[in-house]
């Protein structure tokens, strides 16, 4: 049973067209293809990180995970620095607690 499957299978993809009629190239393809990684291997890693950069889904990607990561963290960081030490520093106007946000005006705190 699993032979007439396999003929019959056989049979209907070599009836269609394979459709590659470039294989007098496929030589000279797979040359370019070696020489294409090679080249890559030898890149340094601030240009990889440019390339990583130019697709689109790792630049979305790159952006979520830090504004996800900056929502999480952002109660944990301004709960452990007081307001004494924000203003001793000069970085009141910084706090997650002054009257500049608009947040904090809306909420009327």
């Amino acid at each position: 049973m699993l032979r007439k499957t396999l003929d019959r299978l056989l049979s209907i993809h070599f009836r269609t067209d394979i459709g590659n009629s470039k294989l007098d190239h496929l030589e000279q393809d797979v040359w370019r293809k070696i020489r294409m990684q090679a080249a890559d291997v030898a890149l340094p890693w601030y240009e990889k990180m440019a390339m990583a950069f130019s697709v689109p889904q790792f630049r979305y990607a790159s952006i979520t995970t830090a504004v996800v990561l900056g929502l999480a963290f952002s109660p944990i960081m301004s709960s452990q620095y007081s307001a004494s030490a924000n203003e001793a520093m000069g970085l009141e106007v910084f706090a997650s607690n002054t009257p500049y946000l608009l947040t904090n005006q809306f909420s009327g705190k």
